[in-house]
């Protein structure tokens, strides 16, 4: 796309002048600055033109777009409309002078949590915004990772925007992500055992081992990814890269899809993740029924916060379905497992709400680890880690070095834990034993 880089630039700009007025305050033109400066530098901002590009398509036709993954923590893509995050710190933003204050008194994580506040300056009742979010959970500390945009449009809507994306590309050079199936051990063993079966053949455990474990992990079929796109640049050929085949179980269908697995090809073409999802549906439902504007409700309703811990606001007395919480029915929150979270964690503000899906979502997070930190009253839900950037910024707070901090957090978000000396390092900063055993423990971890 031609003048990728000046659109992102100039789209970037205005709408940081038009939010927070120019000159911009400081907090905002560095992270600005260094955001676009990474982002350019790099020739990454094709992926985000293309992004903008698709969502503000589909906001136009009337469906909202969910931003998945890290993409929120680019202030460039909030921005640009690409995801509806703030990455910046909690602050407050007058609507209508453009005045703007992020000095918070208190603990504040979450802009949504502050109290109501009237602009000094024209007396207008404040904006109350920033999720407190590094880049680096993006694109690396360096700014150099490719970043994964990953979009949630309504299932209703998912076909147009693969449409759209052809429009854009030309119908040569947009492909569907081919995924390979392979035998798993438990079929294989089957196919072994039924094969010596057949020849009469009798062999030791050992030996069908062998067999069992030749077999894992062989091509059985071809698929398609749900939703992801390779894009091809206009002066390539695609067999530079991979053949290309109609899905195995379809021969006659319009889809072509990559016939290696696109996460072998994937650092050398464009990936699109487009995928479908009830939420954005859902929501353009209840839009159209009630009359009321999404994104016009505010964060911070106090009865909607106590949907979460009770069943009083619904107007109900008692149920044997919802029993205490009134969160059966609302996406990420309504498993048995999650609601269990939402009785031993008690939260009271959005943010405790963020830190649950965290919990809620990574491996070895919750369950063995925060939760037995919370129930015996060694730390508190703001205490425990949740998410990947809790422990990039717990540990820039705590004095260490912001690039050691990251490269901390992605080892122990990973699963791999902590090197003895990094212990030692953190130790020598104060950071509670507890802490440091957590770290331990954690097996996968979201970003916020």
């Amino acid at each position: 796309i031609e003048n990728s880089a000046e659109e992102i630039n100039s789209l970037a700009r205005s709408k940081a002048f038009e939010l927070y007025g120019d000159p911009l305050p400081k907090i905002v033109s560095d992270r600005l600055e260094m955001e676009l400066n990474s982002i350019i530098g790099h020739g990454y901002d094709i992926m985000y033109i293309i992004a903008q590009k698709l969502v503000k398509k589909s906001l136009d036709d009337g469906y909202l777009v969910g931003s998945r993954g890290s993409v929120g923590s680019s202030v460039v893509a909030y921005f640009t409309g690409i995801t509806e995050v703030n990455a910046l710190p909690p602050h407050y933003r007058c609507p209508k002078c453009r005045h703007s204050i992020f000095d918070i008194e208190g603990d504040y994580r979450t802009g949504v949590d502050l109290p109501d506040m009237v602009c000094p300056i024209c007396g207008e009742k404040m904006d109350k915004d920033g999720f407190d979010i590094p880049f680096a959970t993006f694109m690396g500390f360096k700014g150099d990772k490719t970043p994964d945009i990953d979009l949630n449009f309504s299932g209703e809507y998912q076909a147009q925007a693969h449409k759209e994306t052809i429009n854009l590309f030309g119908e040569k050079n947009v492909f569907r992500a081919g995924t390979i199936g392979t035998i798993k051990s438990r079929t294989a063993y089957g196919f072994v055992k039924k094969y010596l079966e057949e020849k009469g053949l009798n062999p030791n455990s050992a030996e069908i081992d062998r067999l069992v474990e030749g077999c894992t992990g062989i091509k059985r079929t071809t698929g398609q990814h749900p939703g992801g796109l390779i894009v091809l640049p206009r002066d390539r050929n695609i067999h530079e890269f991979t053949p290309v085949q109609h899905p195995a179980d379809d021969v006659s269908s319009s889809v072509i899809t990559t016939h290696f697995d696109y996460h072998s090809i994937h650092d050398n073409l464009l990936k699109l993740d487009l995928l479908g999802h009830d939420d954005p549906t859902m929501i353009r439902m209840l839009e159209d029924l009630s009359g009321l504007n999404t994104k016009k409700i505010p964060l911070d309703d106090k009865e909607t916060m106590r949907i979460f811990t009770s069943i009083a606001p619904l107007g109900i007395d008692g149920d044997d379905i919802l029993e205490e919480t009134g969160a059966a029915a609302i996406p990420e929150f309504g498993t048995k497992n999650v609601r269990g979270m939402l009785l031993d964690t008690q939260p009271t503000t959005f943010d405790g709400l963020l830190r649950i899906s965290g919990l809620s979502h990574g491996t070895n997070v919750w369950r063995n680890n925060a939760q037995d930190y919370i129930l015996s009253g060694v730390a508190t839900l703001n205490d425990v880690i949740c998410v990947r950037d809790d422990i990039t910024l717990y540990l820039i707070k705590m004095g260490i070095e912001p690039s050691q901090a990251f490269t901390i957090s992605e080892s122990v978000r990973k699963g791999k834990g902590l090197k003895p000396e990094w212990e030692e390092l953190m130790q020598g900063v104060g950071i509670p034993k507890w802490y440091i055993e957590s770290c331990n423990k954690i097996e996968y971890m979201f970003p916020r």
